[in-house]
């Protein structure tokens, strides 16, 4: 029978893949403003530099998670 903890465990893996991806097109779209010298969207480069790192440091915190409840620590 799975427990809880399990059952949040596919969750957080799609939780963090959908905060990575998030964070691999934000970061595109930081470059693209570099490289213009322009904003994206009305976002600046270091905005979007800023959101890729927040949403990165998520989706690694959702995988350790996700690692945590499939361990049932």
């Amino acid at each position: 029978m799975a427990t809880t903890s399990n059952q949040a465990t596919p969750v957080f893996v799609y939780l963090g893949r959908i905060l990575l991806t998030l964070a691999f097109f934000s970061m595109l779209g930081a470059w693209l403003a570099q490289l213009t010298g322009g904003s994206l969207l009305g976002l600046t480069s270091q905005h979007l530099f800023n959101d890729s790192i927040a949403m990165s440091l998520l989706g690694i915190g959702a995988f350790v998670d996700a690692f945590w409840h499939s361990r049932n620590i």
